[in-house]
């Protein structure tokens, strides 16, 4: 009989061989159920601080009061860490790392003075400076330290009327943040850190508050997973030199980085600082009426004003602001709206998230860079991206883990979603800026003065206008698109300043190849592309998420820009633009994707690129058929069914697409307003 071979031996519990203390009172649990956690997973409860004791895990109310388990741990140099590390070693049965979750910063180790063995200090977590022998014995009122770093412009208060909202869970209504007075510097921090590994996405809020009335400050915090209230504790004696100690303190624990450096990249393993705008017309940033009364009669005089705008736009700025839209398509690209709603999203914080992702895309494809520049395996390299990704841009994944961002696929719905965030941003703006204003406008007119449109006509579905156009819709559709269309409304449509520009820029004289093209977006980017055009994506954007470049991407079969409309979170209901675009004799003729494409076409001479597809339009012919001011524009003949373009066996694209690498190129004509099912 075959001896059967030896049962493996079990692996180590997670934290076998660890000795841990526990003090303070932890909401919906007791030290005796912690203890039953924590030798469940191999380690020794210690009652007391002894010589064996390797951890303490305490609450932030307790860390703050210094109490007597608290100063011997520091005095032993043991590391001192929130239940939230207890968490994470049960959720990876494993030692987690005890650096994001330390209260305390241990004591770098002293050099040649004598043979015993120091705690080694955290690189993320630096001791506190020595005082300088230049000093002066005396102690000086601390005061809050200048900013140093870049921050976004709405970061620093403006007026000294400002008043930023407490954090939501904050019960200390009598008291206000506090904003330096000599340089108007905000004392309001959110951080935010995600593991995707851990399955951790959590947040850590620091607030300086001030009580006005009794001079008395302190520090509010809050932390927790993302979604969730968490838990929060209040720190400080009530001098405003204590108060900044504590706030600075806990902004350097969590973050890895001086206040003062807030501005600066975020530090692999730590929180990162998520900067918001503080511009008085953010969202929850309006003015309290001076009573219920005054209130009410405002309210009652902006509803008995009437719209004058027709039934159409009236219709169509209802959709382009429709705030419910607005909260689907965030939800749908998992942007976590609660911790950071559009109003308070600044363009830094878009940019830097843009940064991280051109990061992301450079690891992507190339490799080796995983060891060249950040000295670790590839998967543990694209992994530490992408969570310092999405510590920038805060999402709600829920319980669920955040994905890794590894995939092309993954890294351009992330671009999406900055994009879209770009757009949605200026569509909220014009939203507050409507509440701001309380005379005799009705919101809607207030909206639609805001886009700045030097035309929008709505056509009569009768014309031959209509229906050319919606002809160029329905008889564009591909094959391999399973869409149908219903026309609602068709506006021709012109922004204010886009045909001067054009003139500026020398377009107008560079050899003639003009097309009325398709371009889709998701309708809730409207209030963006209106307001401001289109626009070519930022230096900050990793050019691998764009198939030919960074630019303006159009289509002449309309399906193709139809994908990009995503109109399940529109209620079915998409808007397409019409565009004429200077193309510019001759393109530059692509049958493969090149992220340089931009590039090239420049270092040619060339404006754009034209992406060759299998299937395109059979025919073209002059859009004066639309309309007179379009004469000389190409348009496809619709009457010939688009057909086969005989690059079939060497091409990647089933369909043409059409790039431009100046906002300039490109004039909005027609705005197309589709039930897509």
């Amino acid at each position: 009989m075959a001896r059967k071979p030896a049962p493996k031996a079990a692996p180590a519990p997670a934290l076998d061989g660890s000795a841990i203390a526990v003090s303070g009172r932890f909401p919906g649990t007791n030290q005796s159920a912690l203890q039953k956690r924590i030798t469940s997973l191999g380690a020794t409860f210690s009652p007391s601080i002894s010589p064996d004791t390797t951890h303490l895990i305490v609450t932030e109310k307790e860390y703050g009061q210094d109490t007597t388990k608290v100063k011997a741990a520091k005095d032993s140099g043991i590391p001192i860490v929130t239940i939230e590390w207890l968490d994470e070693c049960e959720t990876s049965n494993s030692k987690a790392d005890e650096t994001s979750y330390m209260l305390n910063a241990p004591p770098a180790p002293v050099a040649a003075q004598n043979g015993s063995k120091k705690r080694a200090a955290s690189p993320d977590l630096l001791p506190a400076a020595a005082p300088s022998a230049a000093q002066p014995a005396k102690k000086q009122k601390k005061e809050p330290a200048k900013p140093q770093a870049q921050v976004g412009d709405g970061q620093n208060a403006k007026s000294s009327s400002l008043i930023i909202p407490l954090d939501e869970a904050c019960p200390l209504a009598t008291y206000q943040v506090y904003i330096d007075p000599t340089d108007g510097t905000i004392f309001d921090a959110s951080l935010n850190q995600t593991n995707a590994t851990a399955n951790n996405n959590k947040f850590y809020r620091v607030q300086l508050l001030r009580n006005a009335a009794t001079n008395d400050f302190k520090t509010w915090t809050r932390w927790g997973r993302v979604g969730e209230r968490g838990q929060n504790a209040i720190l400080g004696n009530g001098s405003l030199d204590d108060a900044v100690k504590n706030f600075e303190k806990k902004f350097k624990d969590k973050s890895g980085l001086k206040w003062s450096n807030r501005g600066v990249n975020p530090k692999p393993g730590k929180y990162a600082y998520v900067e918001k705008s503080y511009n008085p017309d953010s969202e929850d940033e309006e003015p309290e009426a001076e009573n219920e009364v005054e209130e009410a009669s405002k309210a009652v005089s902006r509803q008995s004003v009437k719209c004058t705008l027709d039934d159409k736009t009236r219709r169509l700025i209802e959709l382009i602001f429709n705030q419910q839209y607005f909260a689907d398509t965030m939800a749908e690209l998992n942007y976590d709206a609660n911790k950071l709603p559009l109003g308070k999203l600044s363009k830094g914080t878009i940019n830097r998230g843009f940064q991280a992702l051109k990061d992301l895309a450079a690891l992507l494809n190339d490799p080796t860079l995983a060891a060249s520049q950040h000295g670790m395996a590839v998967h543990a390299a694209v992994e530490q991206l992408s969570n310092a990704y999405y510590s920038l841009i805060p999402h709600a994944f829920g319980r669920n883990r955040p994905p890794v961002i590894r995939t092309d696929d993954l890294l351009k719905r992330e671009i999406d979603l900055l994009e879209s965030l770009g757009d949605m941003k200026e569509a909220a703006a014009l939203m507050k800026s409507n509440l701001k204003d309380h005379g005799n406008v009705h919101p809607l007119d207030r909206q639609f003065q805001g886009l700045g449109m030097e035309e929008m006509v709505p056509l009569d579905p009768r014309s031959g206008e209509f229906n050319e156009l919606a002809n160029y819709l329905t008889k564009t559709k591909a094959a391999t698109h399973y869409v149908n269309y219903e026309v609602e409304d068709i506006f021709r449509i012109q922004r204010q300043g886009e045909f001067e520009r054009f003139e500026k820029s020398g377009f107008d004289k560079i050899p003639r190849n003009r097309r009325l093209l398709w371009h889709g977006s998701r309708v809730t980017n409207f209030g963006g592309i209106l307001g401001q055009g289109l626009r070519i994506a930022p230096p900050e954007a990793p050019v691998s998420g764009y198939m030919f470049g960074k630019g303006i991407y159009l289509a002449d079969m309309s399906s193709k820009s139809a994908n990009y409309c995503c109109s399940s979170t529109s209620g079915g209901t998409a808007l397409l633009l019409l565009c004429e675009a200077e193309l510019g004799n001759p393109m530059q003729e692509l049958l493969n994707a090149s992220y340089s494409a931009g590039e090239d076409a420049k270092a040619k001479g060339l404006w754009s690129t034209w992406g060759r597809g299998q299937t395109g339009p059979s025919k073209w012919k002059d859009a004066k058929c639309v309309h007179p001011a379009l004469a000389g524009c190409q348009m496809p003949d619709v009457s010939v069914p688009p057909g086969n373009t005989n690059v079939a066996h060497k091409c990647s694209l089933l369909y043409n697409e059409y790039i431009c690498y100046d906002v300039a190129q490109v004039r909005l004509r027609y705005l197309l307003r589709v039930r897509m099912s």
